[in-house]
């Protein structure tokens, strides 16, 4: 018990702390002080109707300028006072002034600087921080609105034109990419998704282009690499993993073949050349229950596909 008295009593301090002090913000105008000023214009014009709003510990009043842009107020408790001046047309100021019951205070004289003009807006365009030709920004939109219709030929055409003033840009760089992807120009996709990841390198949408594109042309390093710098959780589709599993079958890769084919299935469970190709593997290495039981599963999967043949003359060479 005797260890939790202090807790008590400090606890009772500081409410009563707590209250004192907003006691003496209640009586901020019980005191002896006064205060006055004048505030005008940069130019030394007076400033009627400006705002003086005077706080002490939270309290305290608002004040209006004369005509003179005179301002006074009497009965001020001692201290330090927040003093926020404003006026329409004209920045506001923010000073702390220091009020004494006994002495004289000097007068608060302030002069407020001409609210900033708001500047036009630019007519200028600007893509990714850099301000480009009217001609470029045309070409961009016509190039989206291509795209959009799926006029691949045309969209290149225009974000070709756009590429000179914007060599570096990640978004045109990799909708070019995208377009020659889809215009089955391969050549040119994998030129400019690279040159897409060479300007944002986190761009996962490329590297996953750069990872087909180069796994279908046969350059298992550089598509395993591509690959490799993909999340996994990012790869949604199996085609990656299938495409990897076939170079490294071709190249008698048996458990890297096995485990990107793996992959591949737990993207697309149902993908009955998944399971082929896997089975193949697993068939080269000796691991005959598991390659039959692929097999069986490809053929359950596509009973007529272009696999299901040879999967049925190769489980019965199993038997």
């Amino acid at each position: 018990m005797r260890a939790r008295k202090p807790a008590i009593i400090l606890t009772f301090l500081t409410a009563a702390a707590l209250v004192g002090g907003i006691a003496r913000a209640q009586d901020w105008h019980q005191g002896r002080g006064r205060l006055e000023g004048t505030i005008t214009s940069a130019a030394g014009a007076p400033i009627a109707g400006a705002t003086v709003a005077l706080r002490y510990q939270g309290a305290g009043p608002d004040l209006k300028t004369d005509k003179k842009g005179h301002w006074a107020i009497l009965g001020l408790v001692g201290g330090s006072w927040d003093a926020d001046i404003s006026a329409p047309g004209f920045q506001p100021r923010k000073i702390s002034v220091s009020v004494s019951e006994i002495n004289r205070n000097p007068p608060v004289n302030l002069a407020l600087e001409p609210e900033a003009k708001q500047e036009a807006p630019s007519t200028e365009t600007q893509v990714g921080g850099k301000t480009i030709s009217k001609e470029a920004a045309a070409a961009i939109e016509k190039g989206n609105a291509a795209s959009k219709a799926k006029n691949y030929a045309e969209a290149e055409e225009n974000y070709l034109k756009a590429l000179p003033e914007l060599p570096d840009n990640p978004s045109l760089l990799s909708n070019l990419a995208l377009n020659y992807y889809f215009d089955n120009k391969p050549d040119q996709a994998l030129t400019f998704a690279r040159r897409t990841v060479a300007a944002d390198p986190q761009n996962t949408s490329a590297w996953l282009m750069i990872s087909e594109l180069e796994l279908q042309k046969g350059n298992l390093d550089a598509g395993q690499e591509a690959l490799a710098k993909v999340p996994a959780e990012r790869i949604t589709s199996p085609e990656p993993y299938l495409n990897l599993g076939i170079l490294f079958y071709n190249k008698k890769k048996l458990a890297e073949a096995d485990d990107a084919f793996t992959k591949a299935i737990a993207k697309k469970p149902d993908l009955a050349e998944a399971y082929y190709y896997r089975g193949l593997a697993r068939y080269q290495a000796k691991r005959m229950t598991e390659a039959r039981a692929d097999l069986q599963k490809s053929i359950e999967l596509d009973p007529s596909g272009k696999d299901a043949d040879t999967a049925r003359e190769l489980l019965k060479t199993m038997k």
